[in-house]
Parts: structure tokens; sequence; C-alpha cells
């Protein structure tokens, strides 16, 4: 019997991360390991006690790791050489803006003592700008388990994949750390309109206790990470957001849905479904599940829907 314990570690705002999570969970228990899961949120305790590995996953936001992730870290104790993946979540896959997404995370975690030897890049129906074809969503949603699998395989086994992105993305990473002030007066000038309820949901679920309900209406602080969970999740419709209206895709995005979608007849091309320097990434994704590779574009090439919140 395997007795390792994997410490799940995740901030999620609009669910991906957290299916992504579960979906590593299942790979683990299904090896044998013994997990332990901890969201990110204002509101969850860490378990207590050791762990022989660490899974650490989080959306990509503005070409880094959302502030939870950071603050997480920092309040971590120094520990002695366990073993650490990082797993980033985007709706664009590994392309620039997001090649570097990952660095400034490996880097404290490895002042912290983490022995980082893992990671990588799962993709996901995008949530930002531009929304996923449902039939490239529908086969993001189906190939993820073995995609987990093979990650949970390598790491536990003690495989390594690392990347060094060059000076140009993580100068991109540098400049996305603009988003954190951004993030915030985003969060501030979010408005419940005249459809509002005052029923709470966005209060409860706020990942980081941004929102109150005063007098039966949300006011919202200075502490938003951008993750649009309440933006998405009202189930009324009636938050706008003051500024960067442009980043919400305008029919909406819930990831249940999406997972309601019927399972796919017959393989889909790719190529043409994923046509576009905005889906370069997700296509090589794709196609790398396949045994294939996209032969157009480089890795250098940018899109919209490289981020994931």
């Amino acid at each position: 019997m395997d007795h390792r314990i994997v410490r799940i570690v995740f901030f999620s705002g609009t669910g991906c991360t957290t299916h992504v999570a579960e979906t590593f969970k299942a790979a683990c228990n299904q090896r044998g390991a013994f997990v332990q899961m901890h969201e990110l949120r204002h509101d969850a305790a860490e378990p207590k006690g050791s762990f022989d590995y660490l899974l650490l996953c989080y959306p990509v936001h503005a070409a880094n790791a959302p502030r939870p992730v950071m603050e997480w870290i920092r309040g971590q104790e120094i520990t002695k050489s366990v073993p650490a993946a990082v797993i980033s979540v985007s709706g664009g896959g590994d392309i620039t803006p997001n090649l570097a997404c990952r660095v400034a995370v490996k880097r404290r975690l490895s002042r912290k003592g983490f022995l980082v030897r893992y990671e990588r890049m799962l993709v996901m129906p995008s949530n930002w700008i531009v929304a996923t074809k449902p039939a490239l969503a529908a086969r993001l949603l189906e190939v993820l388990p073995e995609r987990a699998g093979s990650v949970v395989d390598e790491f536990l086994s003690g495989g390594k994949r690392r990347m060094i992105p060059g000076p140009g993305n993580r100068l991109l990473s540098l400049l996305g750390k603009l988003e954190t002030p951004g993030a915030r007066l985003f969060g501030k000038r979010i408005r419940a309109d005249e459809h509002c309820i005052g029923c709470g949901l966005c209060a409860r679920e706020c990942p980081v206790a941004n929102i109150d309900i005063r007098s039966g209406r949300p006011v919202f602080g200075f502490e938003c990470v951008m993750c649009l969970r309440c933006l998405y999740l009202c189930p009324q419709k009636a938050l706008r957001p003051g500024l960067g209206s442009f980043v919400l895709i305008k029919e909406g995005f819930r990831l249940d849905e999406i997972k309601k979608l019927p399972p796919l007849q017959h393989k889909i091309d790719i190529e043409r479904e994923a046509d576009g320097l905005l889906w370069l990434g997700l296509k090589r994704y794709l196609l790398s599940l396949d045994g294939k590779a996209s032969g157009s574009g480089s890795g250098s090439a940018g899109g919209a829907a490289s981020a994931q919140k």
C-alpha cells in the first residue's frame, strides 16, 4: 500500500482550477496516494501535519499567479526538500504571454525549501474575453483525466520537467504584476443594478471576502483579485463592472453548463476548430495528446484567450 501524502493546494475563480485539482485528486487516489486538498480562500483552513509532495494549481492571472497563491507561499514555514509541482491553468496554453507565469512561484517555493522539479500548463475552457468553441471545450474536459494522470505518474515517479522562458516573457510577466492594483480598482468599481435581489451569493462565494451585504445590497472592497466569480455566478446577472467590462464573455461563463455538453460523437478536426493565432496554444495542447504537432506559428505568438480566471 502506498502511504505517500500529496497535498493539493489550489486557487480557483470560476471553477476551472477546482475541476483540475479534483481531477488530480482522483488520479492520485487511483495510484494509491493519500490526498489532502486545500483551496485558497479566506474561510478554508489548511490541513495540519506533514506531507510528502506538493501539487500547487492556479489559474493564470496577467501572466502570473493570483495574489492568494503568493500570499500562501509567503506564509509557509521553511521546509526540507519536499518535491513540488507547479501547475498553471489557462485558456490559451503555454504561449506568450503565459510562458513565464510560473517563474515567480517556482522561485518563492524554492526559497521556502521546496524542491520544485516539475511544472506544466493545463488548458481549460476560456472565461476571458473570448469563449472557447463548444466542441473544443468538450474535448478539453474529455482529455483532462488523461493529462492529469500522466502528470501524476511523472511527478510521483521522480520525473523532472522544468521550463526556462526567455527574457521577453519574463518582462511580460513582470509587467503583468501591474494587474494587482488594477484588480483592486476593478473590484471596487463593480456595482449591482436594479435586478439585484440581495441574495448574498456573491458575498458567500467571494474567495477573498471582498464583498459585504449591507441593507440588502453588495458592497465591494479593495481586496478583489479579479477572479470574475461573482460576475459570472450572479443568478440575476445584476453585477456590472465599472471598468474593464471587455474582459467578460458576453454570454457568460458557467463551467457546470460546459460539463453538460453532450459527449463528442466523433473525433473533431482540431486544426479546423482551433484555427488562428488566438487558439494556437490550445491547438498545440490538444494535438500533443493526439500524438501530433502543429506546424503553424511559434511559441512567441500571443492570444487574447491566454488568461484564465
